[in-house]
C-alpha cells in the first residue's frame, strides 16, 4: 500500500495518527504501544482489514494470546476487525477452520500464542499479533511467525500491546526494521465513558502502573535503583538556564 492510499484510508475509518502505521520510514515490523483503551485494537484491525482488501487472495495470520482472545476480541470484538465493514461487505468467519474469509479470496487464520509449533508450515504475505506481552512463549511464537512471513514481495508484521518489561519486548524494540509508536489512554478519551481516564489517573496518577496501563511506557522491573514514581515526584520545573548538561551511558557489560 502506497501513502497516498494509506491516508485516504486513515480519513475513512477517523485513525488517531499514533494508530497510523509509518508513512515515511521503511519498516518490518511496525510496534505499537499503547496503554488501555488507547484504540491499538482499532489500530491493528483496520491494517490487517485493509491488507487484505487491497491484496486479493492474501494469507494472513492472526496471532493472540489464546484462540478465544483472536475470535473475541481481534476478530468479533466492537474494536476487531468484523466491526469495521459494512453490514453486507463483513468477511465471514469460519469456525471450524478457524479462519476469516474476504469476499475477495483474502484469508486471516487464527493462531494461539500458547501453541508456537501450530505456526510451523503455514507461510503469509502480513501478520497481526495482539497482546504480545501476555504470551507464555513470545520470542519462540514470533521466530516461528516469522519464518512464515515468506509471501509476496513486503511481507510485513503488525503488533499491538500494552507494553511490560520482559525482555522479549525490549530486544523487539531494539531490532533493525522495527518502529515503535506510543499510544497514552488519554489519546483516545473521546471513544472511551466519559470520565473513564480521570478516575483512574485520580486513582494511579504517578504509579508505575499508571505508567505501564495507562500511558503505555516501558517501565523498571522489580528491583530498581529508582521508580517512576519516585522520579515524578522529585521532578521541578525547568530552569530558565542550564550550568552543565551531564548524559549518563550504562552499557551492558554481558552478551
Amino acid at each position: 500500500m502506497d501513502a497516498r492510499e494509506l491516508r485516504r484510508m486513515v480519513r475513512a475509518t477517523g485513525l488517531h495518527p499514533h494508530q497510523c502505521p509509518p508513512l515515511n520510514e521503511p519498516w518490518r515490523t511496525w510496534l505499537l504501544l499503547g496503554g488501555r483503551g488507547s484504540g491499538k485494537t482499532f489500530a491493528g484491525a483496520v491494517w490487517m482489514d485493509v491488507a487484505a482488501r487491497f491484496r486479493p487472495g492474501a494469507v494472513i495470520a492472526l496471532v493472540g494470546p489464546a484462540l478465544h482472545d483472536v475470535r473475541e476480541v481481534m476478530v468479533e470484538g466492537e474494536a476487531g476487525i468484523k466491526a469495521l465493514a459494512e453490514p453486507g461487505d463483513r468477511p465471514r468467519w469460519e469456525a471450524g477452520r478457524r479462519r476469516l474469509v474476504w469476499a475477495n479470496g483474502s484469508t486471516a487464520y487464527a493462531f494461539s500464542a500458547e501453541d508456537p509449533d501450530s505456526l510451523r508450515g503455514p507461510q503469509f504475505h502480513a501478520a497481526w499479533a495482539d497482546e504480545f506481552c501476555a504470551w507464555r512463549k513470545p520470542e519462540a511464537v514470533l521466530s516461528n511467525l516469522r519464518f512464515g512471513l515468506r509471501l509476496g514481495p513486503d511481507p510485513r508484521l503488525a503488533v499491538t500491546t500494552t507494553p511490560r518489561p520482559i525482555p522479549a519486548l525490549r530486544r523487539l524494540m531494539a531490532e533493525a526494521g522495527t518502529v515503535t509508536d506510543r499510544a497514552a489512554t488519554a489519546d483516545n478519551a473521546e471513544n472511551l465513558s466519559p470520565g473513564y481516564v480521570d478516575h483512574l489517573t485520580d486513582l494511579y496518577g504517578g504509579t508505575r502502573l499508571a505508567a505501564q496501563e495507562l500511558e503505555g511506557q516501558v517501565v523498571e522491573g522489580e528491583g530498581a535503583l529508582f521508580r517512576i514514581a519516585d522520579l515524578k515526584q522529585a521532578r521541578g520545573s525547568r530552569p530558565a538556564e542550564l550550568d552543565r548538561v551531564v548524559v549518563a551511558v550504562d552499557p551492558p557489560a554481558s552478551a
